[in-house]
Parts: structure tokens; sequence; C-alpha cells
């Protein structure tokens, strides 16, 4: 009888005690950032401005327990996006449940979804719109450059729902998260949910950019690679059949060095927020609340000034599908792409 009620007697399971109330005040300013992805200003920013919503998410832990001050809540976030570490040891650092980290992870994506999104991934509009020209045009003299567009793939678990569509050329799972960068590697559009086996083009035209755009630049385009048509709004290579003139070669150059600032952009998101790099979570609607929340991170993170070199991730999976023969180019955007390569110094 002894031994049937010990082994029917639950026991607690060990976790860390008090990790964030007597280490991370010990930590220095770089294991700080090392470890939550941040620097301690830029944490505090966030958290100060995630207190004005906190109230309404708010909620007492099972059992009558006391909730989780907002700052655990943060950190608990912040190493769950910027690592991948299982449920199981995020739970036992922070001193919480497996569902705790769950609960705190759709509550915080909630939160920065519904009140961030619009304040911190916005199109340039105004005079900020020609600040951002101007500063793309100093890199290879490219006018009119408002954004630079593209693609990247975020490997998932397998959907449930229709598996093989999600499944790239690369031979994984993944969803598309496209997005427009300006020139300091903020985002101003973001995309994501559509299948890993859909072309860029194909997500591109199915987004509310596609239908806005020619209102959103206001004479301005655009610059992508050669995965998306060309437009009035979209300026994309000439492509190379062999017989590119040196006007033209020269065109391509200073289009992809000029877009290199989207690529950029991926590495330094994939690299800061680890779990983007592979989101093993059930649902695809969830893996699309992390990779939005991931930019808006991104971007607070950039105002803040808090964009160092050790995040980039050169091997970001960057992965676009280039075996499309046609695209529905237009002839307002074949006209202009010639116009500007004759102009080019």
């Amino acid at each position: 009888m002894i031994l049937f009620v010990s082994f029917r007697v639950r026991r607690k399971k060990a976790k860390v005690e008090n990790y964030v109330e007597e280490v991370v005040p010990r930590y220095t300013l770089d294991d700080f950032r090392r470890f939550f992805r941040m620097t301690r200003d830029t944490f505090e920013v966030i958290c100060q401005q995630l207190g004005t919503v906190l109230p309404g998410y708010q909620t007492a832990r099972p059992s009558g327990r006391p909730a989780i001050p907002l700052q655990n809540q943060l950190m608990i976030f912040l190493w769950y996006i910027g690592s991948l570490e299982p449920l199981c040891r995020i739970g036992d650092r922070f001193n919480v449940t497996e569902f705790s980290v769950l609960r705190i992870r759709r509550r915080i994506c909630k939160m920065l979804l519904r009140h961030f999104k619009s304040k911190y991934i916005k199109w340039p509009d105004g005079q900020d719109q020609q600040t951002v020209m101007n500063a793309f045009r100093e890199k290879k003299e490219f006018p009119l450059v408002i954004g630079a567009l593209d693609s990247t793939h975020i490997q998932i678990r397998p959907p449930k729902e229709h598996p093989q569509t999600y499944v790239n050329r690369k031979g994984y799972h993944s969803i598309v998260l496209q997005c427009v960068c300006r020139e300091d590697m903020r985002f101003t559009h973001c995309f994501a949910g559509w299948p890993g086996s859909c072309h860029d083009s194909r997500v591109l035209k199915n987004t509310d950019l596609f239908q806005n755009a020619q209102h959103l630049c206001q004479g301005g385009h655009l610059i992508g690679d050669g995965g998306f048509p060309l437009k009035e709004w979209l300026m994309t290579p000439f492509r190379d059949n062999g017989h590119l003139t040196n006007r033209q070669k020269h065109y391509n150059y200073c289009l992809s060095s000029t877009r290199q600032v989207i690529e950029r952009s991926f590495g330094l998101l994939k690299g800061r927020f680890r779990r983007l790099q592979n989101i093993d979570v059930c649902t695809v609607q969830v893996a699309v609340e992390l990779c939005i929340s991931g930019c808006i991170l991104h971007n607070i993170c950039i105002l803040q000034a808090d964009e160092l070199d050790d995040y980039f991730n050169d091997n970001q999976g960057q992965m676009q599908n280039r075996h499309v023969v046609f695209l529905d180019n237009d002839a307002a955007g074949i006209l202009k792409r010639d116009r500007i390569s004759q102009h080019l110094p």
C-alpha cells in the first residue's frame, strides 16, 4: 500500500528558482543582449509600452496563483522567439509550466499584432517617402525607390491539412514571408502564410499591396528580383538571355546592389529571432502570428538603434522559385525600366 501511494503522489517538478529575480540582474549588458536578443534599454521600452495595454489581457494563473509579472512574461516570450529551445526547458528556466509558456506566447503575440503592428509596420508617406527615396539613391544612384521587396521561407511543422502544398523546392515544409523594407532595414509591409510551394509573384498578387501599390508608390516604385512581375510601381532586372547590353547590365547591377537591404533585413530578422528559422507549432496561423510579431520587434529594435552585426544570419533560408518563364509584365513598366537604365550614371 505504501508503494502504491508513493507512485500515486504527484511529485513537484524541479525548476530553476528565482531566475528572473536573482540571476538576470547579474547579467552583463552583453549577456542580457545575447540571451534576450536585444539590449536592456530596448527591453525596457517594449515592456513599458506593453504595460499600457496589459490590463485587458492579464488574467490570474490556474488555481488562483498570482499573475506572472509583465517583465517575466516578456522575458519568456523573447527567450522563446529568440531560441530553438523546447517548451519544457523554457518553463523550467522561468519556473512556469509549459502551458504557461504557450499562454504567454499567445498573449504577447495578440498584444503586438493588435496594438503595435500599425504603429511600427507602416508605409512611408509624405516627406518620409522622399527621405526614403533619397537614402536609397545614395547607394547606387537608383532613382525613386521607396522600398525593396522580397520573400523568404519559414520552415514549419507539416500541417494537418494539405501538407503536400507546403513543401517547397528544397523539400521541406514552409510558409512564405513576403516583405517590403526601407533603407534602414525596417519593414514597411509584411505578409505571411502562403504555402512554400507558391511562387513569389502569386503570393504578391494575393496581397493588399498588389491592389494598392499604384496609389501607395505615388510615382515611385519598389525594386524586386526576377521572381516578380515588372510593373510601373515595381522595377525588376532585365532577364539575362546572354545578349544584354552594357547599359542593361549596369542597370541590373545597380538594382541588385540597392535591393540587398531586404536580404540583410531577413538575415537580421532570422538571426535575432532564431525561432523563425524553424517554427514547430501546431497550426499555420500560430506560425504566421509569430512571423509578424518578430517583424514588429525587429522594427522596434532598429528604431532603438539596436541592430548588431553578430545577429546576422547569412544562411537565413531565403529561397525564390525562378522556374517561371513568363511573368505578367506591363508596358508602362517596360518603358519606365528602359528610361531608368538610360539615365543611370
